[in-house]
């Protein structure tokens, strides 16, 4: 098994990889947050207005569907809720099917539709991408979704964990795969500081959202993962569990 990394998304879906997709800060460790919470199916979309039209479609003959995300960090007007993953252990919700519209998050997942294997990873849940991963027995292209479309190394960072833990399994790195486990090595002991100090932890903390931090900092929570699937024509998230 070889492993690459991606630090922004690929122009097109690799037809013969699993993708393991991350925005650590903050959509993919959402999706884990949700994931666990039970919500049965998430649509991610490209954008915010996507979203509100996808949303309005499945609701359209009274189903309940949970409408999250962010725009510039913040939920976007009409939303059920933003993109904070502390604020989603906690929020009440009922139903069992969502939307989600995330600048980088979303677009770097719909990016990898097409691919065998498309997986949302965080270090939340990263031994159940792991495991699942290692199952599927392809090569692994791990996805930074990037920040603005350019290079983020909050996102190299948690790649590098996923690089790590595939080397101890016997995967070969590439160049851009040992690059990310370099930075995630140096980071390893301190992992949360190392995302704040980040560009896009940064703007996480002067959003308000300091807090969010810590969480996506930490490994191994949970062990449901989401895979992208289709249902009714759009890509979807569904539960997978690896125990």
């Amino acid at each position: 098994m070889n492993v690459d990394v991606a630090f922004t998304p690929p122009a097109a879906a690799p037809a013969d990889r699993t993708c393991i997709v991350i925005d650590v800060l903050r959509a993919t460790s959402v999706i884990a947050v949700l994931m666990h919470r039970g919500i049965r199916r998430i649509y991610p979309t490209a954008t915010v207005e996507q979203a509100r039209q996808l949303r309005a479609k499945i609701a359209s003959d009274g189903t309940d569907v949970f409408l999250l995300g962010e725009e510039g960090g913040l939920p976007p007007e009409g939303f059920d809720a933003g993109n904070s993953p502390t604020a989603l252990e906690q929020l009440p919700i009922t139903a069992q099917l969502a939307v989600q519209a995330t600048t980088n998050g979303t677009p770097a997942l719909l990016a990898c539709d097409g691919a065998p294997l498309v997986l949302a990873a965080a270090p939340l849940n990263a031994a159940a991408v792991i495991q699942l991963t290692l199952k599927a027995g392809h090569d692994v292209l791990i996805v930074c979704a990037g920040l603005r479309g350019a290079f983020a190394e909050d996102d190299t960072i948690a790649a590098g964990l996923f690089v790590e833990r595939l080397v101890l399994a016997g995967a070969h790195p590439s160049d851009a795969a040992s690059e990310a486990l370099l930075r995630y090595e140096s980071a390893r002991d301190h992992l949360a500081d190392a995302l704040r100090d980040t560009e896009h932890g940064r703007i996480t903390v002067e959003l308000g959202f300091d807090a969010d931090i810590e969480l996506c900092a930490t490994p191994d929570r949970f062990t449901r993962v989401a895979v992208l699937r289709h249902h009714n024509g759009h890509p979807a998230l569904e539960p997978h569990n690896s125990v």
